[in-house]
């Protein structure tokens, strides 16, 4: 899995230069928060893979800004 050690204002600059959606950015914190994607599908009320999309697409959103 792709982690990544970033500090609070390191992570608020990557999401000033990337566009997320409301549910991306949720999914972003819960992440940064070590929940799993079964939690997080939970939380969300949606699939687990719908969360796997999800943290896709924020990846390859943020490999193009780094």
């Amino acid at each position: 899995m792709f982690k990544l050690k970033l500090t609070k204002q390191e992570i608020e600059e990557l999401k000033s230069k990337i566009y997320l959606s409301e549910l991306q950015e949720r999914i972003l914190e819960y992440r940064l928060k070590e929940y799993s994607i079964t939690q997080m599908a939970v939380l969300e009320n949606c699939s687990e893979p719908t969360i796997n999309r999800q943290i896709k697409k924020i990846k390859d959103k943020i490999m193009k800004v780094l």
